[in-house]
C-alpha cells in the first residue's frame, strides 16, 4: 500500500488540490499527518480508491429517484 500526498490524489482525480484538502479538512477523506506542527498530509492509496468508489453514482438512478 502507498501513502500519496494532496497532489498525487488531486492528479489522480482529476481535481484541485484544494478539493482534496476540503474533503480532508472536513473528515471525509482519511488520511494521517506527518511530522511536527500541522505536520504533512498523507493518503493511502486504499483510503483514495474506497472514498472515489463510495462517491460513484448510477446518475440514471439518481435521475430516476429525484423525479420519483
Amino acid at each position: 500500500m502507498r501513502n500519496m500526498t494532496v497532489q498525487e490524489v488531486a492528479d489522480r482525480w482529476c481535481v484541485s488540490r484544494s478539493t482534496v484538502y476540503a474533503l480532508v479538512a472536513n473528515g471525509t477523506l482519511p488520511h494521517a499527518r506527518l511530522g511536527v506542527g500541522r505536520g504533512t498530509i498523507r493518503i493511502s492509496e486504499k483510503d483514495a480508491d474506497e472514498y472515489l468508489a463510495k462517491s460513484r453514482r448510477d446518475d440514471a438512478k439518481t435521475y430516476a429517484e429525484h423525479f420519483a
